[in-house]
């Protein structure tokens, strides 16, 4: 989760789209790239001066802080391994 001020998106090549039917019931706004689909950033209806990104942007490009909550893991696919032991974990 990153204060939007702190967050330059360059260029045209993102689509937002907003999702009203989320799980949490709350309506939010999903961007993904407009060449390959993979998802950038999350703009939740309750909160919209706040931007959750996506970490696998960021993939071996910057050194980033471990997850502290893994969400929707019941729904992760078999092979995924779990994040980690101090790590939460919803639904």
């Amino acid at each position: 989760m990153i204060p939007k001020e702190n967050v330059l998106i360059a260029g045209d090549t993102h689509v937002d789209r907003s999702d009203p039917n989320t799980s949490s019931g709350k309506p939010m706004q999903r961007s993904m790239c407009a060449e390959c689909g993979s998802p950038v950033r999350i703009i939740e209806g309750h909160a919209p001066d706040t931007w959750c990104l996506q970490y696998g942007l960021f993939a071996d490009e910057v050194d980033l802080p471990k997850p502290k909550l893994e969400l929707f893991r019941s729904k992760a696919c078999g092979w995924i391994d779990v994040v980690g032991e101090d790590v939460k974990g919803t639904q």
